[in-house]
């Protein structure tokens, strides 16, 4: 839903904060922060505001909202803040086919399921970060009566660039495809959650995940919430954590590409327990003097 309201706001240059407001929202409302009351689950209030000034039916915006679909913690908590889309994956070659078509960019609700790394279409990286700068996050702007999806540092449409660097190898393709093609089950919800869990006091204090794939080059995007890693961790970590679900399960194909986990799953569930008391001192034959 926030995609939709970037794109209008931006066809009277403003946000959508600034624009909420001047359909007579409150303060609170006009611009929601955060994943949860700006697209998985709306206020009504804000629908029946939007819907009344772009004359559509409330019905047709409220099916906007995310809840319908899955539950929250499949979903990235991607937010918008100040005309700032933060965390919102996209296909660069998707948004150049919108551009070619002469519609708007926009920001499909499949880029936002955790286990969508890639782009289902055109088998490239999604991506979260501008490709000329750096800067991570974008911001609907209108040029030549349409709107694009840009930088919000350095004003760079989002585009597709011939890059090989970038794009998956075959076998890194096949598993990241065969990932995204289904939600995730429980199992692997668990595992992933597992691989953030911090092992017991005593040992090097860093997510079991840097323990079992290693990690991104930057440790910018890290998860936010150890509950919810999925949901909050930047895409570059996503894929860590996918990967080495995958090699722990035995899913996709993993263990071939990527090689046999270098720990097994049980080992890692133990390192995360305490360590069990030790014996009273009896129990070694140790007495006090009388």
């Amino acid at each position: 839903m926030s995609s939709w309201q970037g794109r209008v706001a931006c066809r009277y240059g403003v946000n959508r904060e600034v624009l909420g407001l001047s359909l007579g929202l409150p303060a609170a409302l006009a611009a929601p922060r955060g994943f949860a009351a700006a697209d998985y689950a709306p206020d009504l209030e804000v629908v029946a505001a939007w819907a009344q000034a772009c004359r559509l039916d409330p019905a047709r915006i409220e099916s906007l909202a995310l809840k319908r679909r899955r539950d929250q913690d499949r979903y990235v908590w991607a937010h918008e803040a100040g005309g700032a889309f933060v965390g919102f994956s996209a296909c660069p070659a998707c948004l150049d086919e919108d551009a070619k078509a002469g519609r708007d960019h926009y920001l499909r609700r499949s880029w936002l399921r955790v286990e969508a790394l890639l782009c289902a279409r055109h088998e490239l990286f999604l991506v979260e970060d501008c490709e000329r700068c750096g800067a991570r996050g974008f911001g609907f702007v209108l040029l030549d009566g349409a709107a694009r999806l840009v930088c919000r540092r350095c004003g760079a449409v989002v585009h597709h660039a011939s890059d090989e660097g970038r794009e998956p190898s075959p076998g890194e393709k096949a598993v990241l495809a065969a990932l995204g093609a289904t939600p995730p089950d429980d199992d692997a919800m668990a595992t992933a959650r597992l691989l953030w869990s911090l092992p017991r006091p005593g040992m090097a204090r860093r997510p079991l995940l840097c323990w079992v794939v290693g990690h991104p080059r930057s440790p910018r995007g890290m998860a936010r919430e150890r509950a919810a890693p999925l949901s909050t961790a930047s895409l570059d970590w996503r894929r860590a954590t996918w990967i080495g679900v995958a090699q722990l399960l035995d899913r996709a194909g993993a263990r071939e590409v990527f090689g046999p986990p270098r720990f097994a799953l049980d080992q890692l569930k133990a390192w995360t327990q305490s360590r069990p008391l030790s014996p009273p001192r009896a129990r070694l034959g140790l007495h006090l003097a009388a």
